[in-house]
Formats: C-alpha cells, sequence, structure tokens
C-alpha cells in the first residue's frame, strides 16, 4: 500500500506578482490582451520571456531560467531541517551586492541557493535563527525574529563586507520589517513573497 506523502508549499510564483515585474503597458505587442495574460502564459511555458519587446535580453533570460526550475513542493518529512546561521556567497558577491535574509530550515536554504546560483545573481544569504521552521511558518510562530537577524548579522561581520546597510526580507515576513529596522538600524526591503522572484526582483531594484 502507498502512503501520499503530505507535501509542504514553496510559493512557486504567481501571474499577478510576475506581472508586477513587466512594463505594465498592455500593448499588446507580444501578442497578449494584457502583461497578466503574458505572465500566465511565459508561467504555464505556452510563451516564452522574449516575445515582450520591453523586457531587456538579461531579464528575460533570468525570468525564461525561473520558469523551468523545480517547483516541487517540499515533503513534510524534511521539516524542521536546520542548518548553520552562516552568511552564504552566492556568484562571488562584492560590496554592492544585496544581503538576503532568510530562515535557517535546510530546504529553504537550498532553494534558495538554487534559484540565485541558476540565475547567476549575485548576493550574500544569510540564514538566521528560526529553530528550522520555513518563513511562512516562523512568522507564523513568531520565531522570525529582529533579534535573530541582528545577531546574524554580528555574528558573520556581515557590515564589514557590503558598501551599505541594507538587506532584503521574504515577502511573507513583511510585517516584521519594522521592528527589523528599529533593532538593526538597517534599512529593511521587502522582497517578494515568491523567493522564485527575487533575481527579477533584485534586478529591478540594482
Amino acid at each position: 500500500m502507498v502512503v501520499e506523502q503530505e507535501m509542504a508549499e514553496i510559493y512557486p510564483p504567481e501571474a499577478d506578482e510576475l506581472s508586477e515585474f513587466l512594463p505594465e503597458t498592455d500593448c499588446g505587442n507580444c501578442g497578449f490582451g494584457s502583461c497578466i495574460e503574458f505572465a500566465e502564459s511565459v508561467l504555464a511555458k505556452e510563451t516564452r520571456p522574449h516575445k515582450c519587446p520591453d523586457l531587456d535580453d538579461n531579464f528575460a533570460d533570468t525570468l525564461a531560467t525561473i520558469v523551468e526550475m523545480n517547483k516541487a513542493p517540499i515533503p513534510y518529512n524534511l521539516m524542521m531541517e536546520q542548518v548553520p546561521c552562516e552568511i552564504i556567497e552566492i556568484n562571488s558577491p562584492d560590496k554592492d551586492s544585496p544581503v538576503l535574509i532568510t530562515c535557517n530550515f535546510q530546504e529553504t536554504v537550498r532553494i534558495m541557493k538554487e534559484i540565485l546560483e541558476a540565475t547567476s545573481t549575485e548576493a550574500f544569504l544569510l540564514p538566521t535563527h528560526t529553530h528550522g521552521y520555513s518563513v511562512d511558518n516562523a512568522v507564523h510562530e513568531k520565531m522570525f525574529k529582529a533579534m535573530e537577524i541582528w545577531k546574524a548579522i554580528k555574528d558573520n561581520a556581515v557590515e564589514a563586507r557590503v558598501e551599505r546597510p541594507t538587506m532584503i526580507i521574504p515577502g511573507l515576513a513583511e510585517k516584521e520589517r519594522n521592528s527589523i529596522r528599529q533593532l538593526t538600524r538597517w534599512e529593511v526591503v521587502v522582497g517578494p513573497v515568491s523567493g522564485f522572484l527575487l533575481p527579477l526582483f533584485i534586478l529591478n531594484n540594482k
């Protein structure tokens, strides 16, 4: 007898969220009536990002890579597995590269590394102590804490690695923004809910 494995959500991109990174002119030059229709078709792999004439090649290439990535949910039997809260350098970042805050759940860290590496995104990825909770569960259980982020920044001497004290936190942790900013004295930018869209967010904010 086969027992169906319960799976945890990993928040693949939705068309409405992706459309926020598109020109949103609804010009129709891609062959679709609106940017959100184009986004739906791209995510369904029915058309390629390069069909939008207003997207530069780097952005379109990055989006094409994201669309092809594995977005399978995570088995619940992997939950709570932790990784050390040690900064991870992705694609040889420099002092101008973004600092990305995440949880210390091993599968979240693995997925974020895969996304950033596959899209050639230069970044510092900083897992912070959430007792192995994924971001959504950590926020719900009040384990995505400003104090733990501050501690991870200090323990990893992050301030010496970057030009400006600015971090990007997951969109799911938006309500923690003010407490994090007040304690760390860093600028706190809220990223997208879907980690798969983070490379596009970074490109749009360079």
